[in-house]
């Protein structure tokens, strides 16, 4: 049944070329809107490498301390002395890791370089590489042992090799960052800067820095599995009333842990995410984005279906459902939806990346990486938002046809 409602659909599509086309487009503007926002937000929290392990790790990035006698409060970043003595050595994670926000970009050059390069320069420990995972064409991370000895080894990747060295082998050299001598021990593929904890060129241990104990940091936990995250919510408020236990002057907040998506949403050092602002905001912008087109593109709907009255009518008096007549005109209006709906996609992916610099926030030299574009939310996206523009334009039309009287359909009377 199904086959035969594709095949009147793709014949009605050419019998009206004009509406066809107008429907079509129309459509494909719609889903390209819709689907450049859900792209964008797939691209911040989808897991793909080299930050593949997003949907089970949580972050804190801030803290605040509330005076106990006084209405002084400080905010930051988490203090390394805050780090080691109450978030280093939780259980629930599998692994914890801290990343240098103090700092982060040096000047870098080497022996055959003809000058110095500013070059984002993460400084992070060993566990970052377990969270992280990086595609080393040569070479390997540091180790624990040389995380904590503070050896003065770095990771580069390709293309910082590529500036510093030519077409030279740049395993095993020497390059000076911050004027102080680093030993090459590993080259990665280059790293979009959409991977906001990931993304950099040389990667260094940050006890190699004079001077880490008084900087600012980022928390990572990487879970065993999502279920264990309250387990970490909970040792981390443990951590909380320890502090508050022991210092007479300040009550400490962890601003987390949160979640991938909560961390992105946790913008200031003083307050936590407003998740239901957020989720309020995005309602109204699909909601938007969905009744105005659909608004427009129902009165072609309504035209179609006006056109076919007659046939609806005589399909009637021989006894269809009326259900089966409301299905036979969404389906076919469905088919026109997703021909847009996939163009639309393919606009969408041009508009991602033409105005990445604004919506992603990332330079317009660097890339998005097609597993972060192409993903199963983003096609679950085109369908859902295909088959809602599709009820919400051809809805009414198509439940006005059903109900008709079949004389008033025969005689293609209005009513």
């Amino acid at each position: 049944m199904y086959k035969i409602y594709f095949k009147q659909a793709i014949k009605i599509l050419k019998q009206n070329k004009f509406i066809s086309i107008i429907t079509i487009t129309g459509t494909a503007l719609a889903i390209m809107m819709i689907m450049a926002v859900v792209v964008t937000e797939a691209i911040k929290h989808v897991s793909v490498a080299p930050e593949v392990n997003r949907n089970r790790t949580m972050y804190i990035k801030n803290s605040v301390k509330n005076g106990k006698n006084t209405e002084w409060m400080q905010s930051d970043n988490v203090s390394y002395e805050l780090y080691k003595n109450y978030l280093s050595d939780l259980q629930s994670p599998e692994y914890i890791s801290a990343i240098n926000v103090s700092d982060t970009e040096f000047m870098v050059n080497s022996r055959q370089s003809e000058g110095q390069i500013l070059t984002k320069v993460q400084q992070v420990d060993a566990a970052y590489w377990r969270i992280m995972s990086f595609n080393f064409t040569a070479g390997k991370p540091f180790t624990q042992e040389e995380f904590a000895s503070g050896i003065q080894n770095a990771i580069i990747t390709e293309n910082l090799a590529k500036k510093l060295f030519g077409n030279n082998e740049a395993l095993g050299q020497e390059i000076e960052i911050d004027f102080k001598s680093y030993k090459i021990t590993g080259i990665v593929k280059n790293v979009s800067q959409a991977f906001k904890f990931a993304y950099g060129e040389a990667y260094i241990p940050y006890t190699t820095k004079k001077g880490y104990e008084h900087r600012l940091y980022f928390v990572l936990f990487l879970m065993k599995d999502k279920s264990d995250m309250p387990k970490a919510e909970e040792e981390v408020r443990a951590a909380e009333r320890k502090y508050n236990a022991a210092d007479a002057e300040w009550n400490l907040t962890f601003l987390g842990p949160y979640n991938h998506r909560l961390q992105i949403l946790n913008k200031w050092s003083n307050e936590g995410p407003d998740v239901e602002k957020t989720n309020k905001k995005m309602i109204f912008i699909f909601s938007m984005l969905l009744l105005i087109p659909a608004v427009n593109l129902s009165s072609f709907s309504m035209s179609r279906v006006n056109r076919r009255t007659e046939e609806i009518g005589v399909r009637k008096a021989f006894g269809a459902k009326k259900y089966i007549i409301l299905i036979q005109i969404l389906y076919e209006n469905f088919i026109t939806s997703l021909i847009g709906g996939i163009i639309g996609l393919l606009l969408s992916y041009i508009t991602v990346t033409a105005l990445k610099e604004w919506l992603l926030d990332i330079g317009t030299d660097s890339t998005i990486p097609i597993n972060a574009l192409i993903s199963i939310p983003v096609f679950l996206g085109v369908f859902i938002a295909c088959f809602l523009l599709n009820l919400l334009s051809a809805g009414l039309p198509a439940y006005r046809a059903s109900k008709k009287n079949i004389v008033d359909s025969i005689n293609k009377k209005n009513t």
